[in-house]
């Protein structure tokens, strides 16, 4: 997937990328009951884990600082990469040619 991408592409890294996995390469996640999981927020400093992840809606929220999104904002704000990098990392780690 070089140079330019395109919305079809972008769809099947959504879709292929699982949040769940992506987040647990970075974040400790445990069982929050109701098909989510909760784990320390990597975006700010806490002591009680208010960040959680559907995996069902391929999303995440924290309630301690208000950060949310997609697998691919996840990456963008955890590795500081720009929308094509952060979708051209997980299109590498998913297959998406």
């Amino acid at each position: 997937m070089a140079g330019r991408i395109n919305e079809q592409d972008i769809a099947s890294v959504r879709e292929r990328a699982r949040i769940d996995e992506i987040v647990r390469d970075y974040v400790a996640l445990r069982n929050a009951g109701g098909g989510s999981l909760k784990g320390l927020c990597p975006f700010h400093d806490e002591k009680t884990p208010s960040f959680t992840v559907t995996p069902a809606r391929g999303f995440f929220y924290c309630f301690g600082c208000g950060e949310g999104g997609d697998v691919i904002h996840f990456l963008q704000r955890q590795q500081n990469l720009s929308f094509t990098e952060a979708v051209q990392v997980l299109a590498d780690r998913v297959g998406v040619t």
